[in-house]
């Protein structure tokens, strides 16, 4: 909670837009589908690939990696696996959790490209906070 509050609402809404805006285009790149045509903010919804149940993927972060993140709820259970973006969580944590399913997809039969995943989410963090290189004089 002081970390929200040192941060304040606005920038903590900001993070958590930049952040699902990013997994959502690391996921597309390692193929998956977006549970939502419309997705929020505070949590990425991702379909989990053809013939994996998302319990595997959820599981396996929690035993290879100790992150954790959500099953599918409902009838959702086993279909969808969710990445949460609100609270103590940031860039550098979304870089390891997209490197880590990258993994994860890789030892259940997904075909993965190494990286892919991960430079995407290094695109969308080099456009929010690296800073512009100002024209060179003339």
């Amino acid at each position: 909670l002081k970390y929200v509050r040192n941060l304040g609402m606005d920038k903590l809404v900001a993070n958590a837009q930049m952040l699902a805006k990013a997994m959502l285009a690391a996921s597309v790149e390692l193929g998956l589908e977006p549970f939502s045509k419309f997705p929020g903010s505070s949590v990425t919804a991702i379909k989990a690939p053809a013939g994996m149940d998302s319990s595997v993927i959820v599981k396996e972060y929690r035993s290879r990696f100790g992150s954790i993140i959500a099953n599918g709820q409902g009838t959702m259970k086993g279909q969808i696996f969710r990445v949460a973006h609100l609270g103590y969580f940031d860039f550098a944590d979304l870089f390891a959790l997209v490197a880590e399913l990258e993994l994860i997809l890789a030892a259940n039969g997904h075909p993965v490209t190494f990286g892919k995943g991960v430079a995407a989410v290094q695109r969308i963090y080099a456009e929010a906070a690296l800073p512009k290189a100002e024209p060179a004089k003339s």
